[in-house]
């Protein structure tokens, strides 16, 4: 289809992810006001207010209503991407299994390239979101919390940000299936992260694939013995939460 034949939303959409990019806007940042924007986009009102419906959707804006609302900047993040991935499994009747399957395959190569990237300041960060989950490891929400910043630590380390995004989106996946570990697993996981956490700081590629070959594999044998329909269910991008994102 030619750009001509597209929804003018779409294509307005597209101009307004653009001109963020190019104008270096950051989240929290106020997008040009409705009058700025309908006479650089050239649409009507309805056209523009579309767009960004689209857009917040996708987590690019929030929109504010009242004095000093319109638009605020947001940049996308994992659990939009996982939004997505879901919503395409759940067409394709794709089981929660099969999201395991492919972190087994991924997840020991991330591994191994944050130990081989990874730089002094990630490192001090991953020690920090350690600390952070080992001191809260009997209040399951504050634990999740840190545990999930460990793990979206581990990827960035990787330096490349198609990983950055993905590994978290898949763990995002997994919890859609709203398994809650006990404390005394999660007390094994801290020592997991922290044998992890030590291969990372050593620069021990093949160590650090290896604990998580491993880790992932206890996982889902864990998960297959405790909750087999769960397992076998399809994923439902309903049950993909993207709350909490951005400013």
């Amino acid at each position: 289809m030619s750009r001509g034949k597209e929804k003018a939303a779409a294509r307005v959409a597209q101009e307004i992810v653009d001109t963020i990019r190019a104008e270096g806007l950051q989240p929290g940042d106020r997008y040009l006001s409705e009058a700025e924007a309908l006479q650089r986009h050239g649409v009507s009102r309805a056209t523009f207010r579309e767009s960004l419906r689209f857009l917040e959707m996708l987590g690019v804006v929030r929109v504010r209503t009242g004095p000093g609302g319109g638009a605020i900047v947001r940049w996308p993040g994992p659990p939009h991407l996982a939004s997505a991935l879901a919503l395409l499994l759940q067409f394709r009747s794709a089981p929660l299994s099969s999201v395991l399957d492919a972190r087994a395959v991924i997840e020991p190569s991330i591994a191994a390239e944050a130990a081989t990237n990874a730089t002094p300041e990630m490192i001090a960060t991953l020690r920090r979101h350690l600390a952070e989950a080992e001191q809260r490891i009997e209040d399951q929400p504050a634990f999740a919390a840190a545990y999930r910043a460990f793990w979206e630590g581990v990827a960035a380390a990787t330096g490349n940000p198609i990983l950055a995004l993905l590994w978290p989106a898949l763990r995002a996946l997994t919890d859609s299936g709203g398994f809650i570990p006990s404390a005394d697993y999660r007390t094994q996981l801290v020592g997991r992260m922290r044998v992890l956490l030590a291969a990372i700081e050593a620069g021990d590629a093949a160590e650090a694939a290896a604990i998580i070959a491993a880790l992932d594999s206890e996982f889902a044998r864990r998960l297959t013995a405790s909750y087999p329909e769960r397992m076998a269910r399809p994923l439902a991008w309903s049950e993909v939460s993207i709350d909490g994102e951005g400013p």
